[in-house]
């Protein structure tokens, strides 16, 4: 498989996924609420499209304006690799010594809400972490 089938196959994954995560936080949604908004459908299917679009765009921009220069090289690769390994073990013996602070304090049920939203903060730190050490 050549270099732009692989790229075309790739994104229509990515799309696809994208795209089938919305349609199934809008079912879940509607089982909430008892009422389905199919509106939001094009909101998901052009939003996701849009937005590879867009991505596109300055993707072709970027490579006009900087020519063939990697986005990456290799004290990249090693710095993620090193920030990535740290994120790992920081976020397993820190969740493991929350759950048994909670669970000696008495808490035996945790909302599952508040777990989402604890996922959510964590996914947007270690994001967040990524992009700053792809920058140094």
């Amino acid at each position: 498989m050549n270099n732009r089938k692989l790229q075309i196959t790739i994104w229509s994954v990515v799309i696809g996924c994208m795209s089938i995560g919305g349609f199934l936080g809008m079912y879940l949604v509607g089982k909430e609420t008892g009422e389905y908004n199919y509106e939001m459908a094009i909101a998901i299917i052009g939003g996701t499209v849009l937005g590879f679009i867009f991505f596109l765009l300055i993707s072709m921009w970027n490579k006009k304006r900087n020519g063939n220069v990697p986005d990456v090289d290799e004290r990249s690769i090693l710095l993620m690799n090193r920030y990535l390994m740290g994120v790992l073990y920081v976020v397993l013996m820190g969740s493991g010594a929350v759950l048994l602070i909670l669970y000696s304090m008495g808490v035996h049920f945790i909302e599952t809400g508040m777990l989402i939203i604890c996922m959510i903060g964590l996914y947007m730190l270690i994001g967040l972490g990524a992009v700053i050490t792809k920058q140094l």
